[in-house]
Protein backbone atom coordinates (compact mmCIF):
# COMPACT_ATOMS: atom_id res chain seq x y z
CA UNK A 1 0.00 0.00 0.00
CA UNK A 2 0.94 3.45 -0.40
CA UNK A 3 1.48 6.04 1.52
CA UNK A 4 -0.28 9.19 1.76
CA UNK A 5 2.04 11.79 0.72
CA UNK A 6 2.82 14.50 -1.91
CA UNK A 7 4.60 12.43 -4.19
CA UNK A 8 1.65 10.57 -6.22
CA UNK A 9 -1.76 11.85 -6.62
CA UNK A 10 -4.80 10.12 -5.37
CA UNK A 11 -5.35 9.11 -8.95
CA UNK A 12 -1.88 7.24 -9.09
CA UNK A 13 -2.38 5.93 -6.02
CA UNK A 14 -5.40 4.25 -6.32
CA UNK A 15 -3.77 2.66 -9.89
CA UNK A 16 -1.24 1.19 -8.06
CA UNK A 17 -3.05 -0.32 -5.60
CA UNK A 18 -5.59 -1.83 -7.81
CA UNK A 19 -2.72 -2.71 -10.59
CA UNK A 20 0.69 -3.39 -9.02
CA UNK A 21 2.48 -0.75 -10.97
CA UNK A 22 2.76 2.48 -12.10
CA UNK A 23 3.85 4.30 -15.41
CA UNK A 24 5.45 7.60 -14.95
CA UNK A 25 6.14 9.03 -17.98
CA UNK A 26 9.79 10.75 -18.75
CA UNK A 27 10.64 9.47 -15.05
CA UNK A 28 14.06 8.35 -16.31
CA UNK A 29 16.10 10.12 -19.35
CA UNK A 30 15.88 8.54 -22.75
CA UNK A 31 19.44 8.36 -22.63
CA UNK A 32 19.70 5.72 -19.75
CA UNK A 33 16.23 4.17 -21.01
CA UNK A 34 18.57 2.97 -23.86
CA UNK A 35 21.57 2.07 -21.94
CA UNK A 36 18.95 -0.40 -19.89
CA UNK A 37 17.85 -1.48 -23.49
CA UNK A 38 21.00 -2.75 -24.27
CA UNK A 39 22.21 -4.46 -21.68
CA UNK A 40 18.61 -5.98 -21.29
CA UNK A 41 19.47 -7.46 -24.96
CA UNK A 42 22.77 -8.54 -24.09
CA UNK A 43 21.77 -10.67 -21.22
CA UNK A 44 18.92 -11.80 -23.53
CA UNK A 45 21.51 -13.02 -26.01
CA UNK A 46 23.40 -14.23 -23.38
CA UNK A 47 26.42 -12.12 -24.23
CA UNK A 48 26.86 -11.36 -20.35
CA UNK A 49 25.15 -13.71 -17.77
CA UNK A 50 25.07 -12.16 -14.48
CA UNK A 51 25.38 -14.68 -11.61
CA UNK A 52 21.78 -16.05 -10.86
CA UNK A 53 19.97 -14.39 -13.32
CA UNK A 54 17.10 -15.91 -14.56
CA UNK A 55 15.67 -15.28 -18.49
CA UNK A 56 11.47 -15.39 -18.77
CA UNK A 57 10.02 -16.43 -21.63
CA UNK A 58 6.80 -16.74 -23.14
CA UNK A 59 7.42 -19.66 -25.16
CA UNK A 60 3.87 -18.50 -27.46
CA UNK A 61 5.85 -15.81 -28.91
CA UNK A 62 8.56 -17.85 -29.95
CA UNK A 63 6.84 -18.77 -33.42
CA UNK A 64 6.45 -15.27 -34.02
CA UNK A 65 9.76 -13.65 -32.60
CA UNK A 66 11.99 -16.93 -32.55
CA UNK A 67 14.81 -16.30 -29.95
CA UNK A 68 15.30 -12.58 -30.15
CA UNK A 69 14.67 -10.79 -26.58
CA UNK A 70 10.75 -9.71 -27.64
CA UNK A 71 9.98 -13.42 -26.17
CA UNK A 72 11.34 -12.44 -22.85
CA UNK A 73 8.62 -11.05 -20.59
CA UNK A 74 11.07 -10.76 -17.55
CA UNK A 75 14.64 -11.03 -16.19
CA UNK A 76 14.58 -12.19 -12.92
CA UNK A 77 17.42 -11.79 -10.11
CA UNK A 78 19.64 -9.42 -11.88
CA UNK A 79 21.20 -7.45 -9.20
CA UNK A 80 24.72 -8.92 -10.12
CA UNK A 81 24.40 -7.01 -13.54
CA UNK A 82 25.67 -3.84 -12.58
CA UNK A 83 24.25 -1.64 -15.57
CA UNK A 84 20.60 -2.95 -14.97
CA UNK A 85 20.83 -2.87 -11.13
CA UNK A 86 21.82 0.87 -11.76
CA UNK A 87 17.85 1.76 -12.69
CA UNK A 88 17.38 0.43 -9.09
CA UNK A 89 19.55 3.17 -7.71
CA UNK A 90 18.26 6.11 -9.63
CA UNK A 91 16.99 9.14 -7.35
CA UNK A 92 14.20 9.28 -9.90
CA UNK A 93 13.12 5.78 -9.26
Amino acid sequence: YTLDNDLLTTEQRQFYEDNGYLLIKKLVSDEDIERFRKEFVRICKREVNPPGAMIMKDESLRSQFGQSEKVVNKVQDFQEDEELFRYCTLPEV
